[in-house]
Order: C-alpha cells, then structure tokens, then sequence
C-alpha cells in the first residue's frame, strides 16, 4: 500500500518539475493534489527524501516544499515501463 502511495507522490512530482522544471512545490498544492492529512503526507516524504527520490525542504509550521530528483525521475520512468 505505501509503495503504491509513494509512486503517486513521485509522479505527480515528476508531471510538475516538467511543468515548471526546478521549482518546488509548496505542501499546500501537494496536500490537494493527494487527498492526504498533513500527518500523512509528513510522514510519506520523509520516507521519500531519506531514499533520495525527493529534495525536502520543511518550515517551521505545517509548511513543506519538494521536488523530485534525478533518482525520482528515472523511478517513474522504469514504473511506467513496467
């Protein structure tokens, strides 16, 4: 269930760094765009800046900004090859 969650975040990433290439994307759009709690969405890219798909940037608060790397690029990519 949570690799499910995590290729989700990950291609939602990827669809916007090609939108806007470089640009992180605030909490709040991500938080929309998921349907998840805050807690939840926290927790899910942790995990995924830890493994190296994401670049995290958190603020004091309940304010985060991401952006997809290299590594979370070429994830998606073999995904959805398979």
């Amino acid at each position: 269930m949570y690799e499910e969650e995590y290729i989700k975040i990950l291609k939602i990433l990827y669809e916007l760094e090609k939108q806007e290439p470089g640009i992180p994307v605030s909490s709040d759009n991500l938080k929309l765009q998921l349907d998840m709690t805050y807690p939840n969405l926290l927790s899910n890219f942790k995990y995924l800046n830890a493994e190296g798909y994401i670049e995290l940037k958190e603020f004091y608060g309940d304010d985060f900004e991401a952006k997809i790397t290299n590594h979370g690029i070429e994830t998606v990519k073999n995904t959805v090859d398979d």
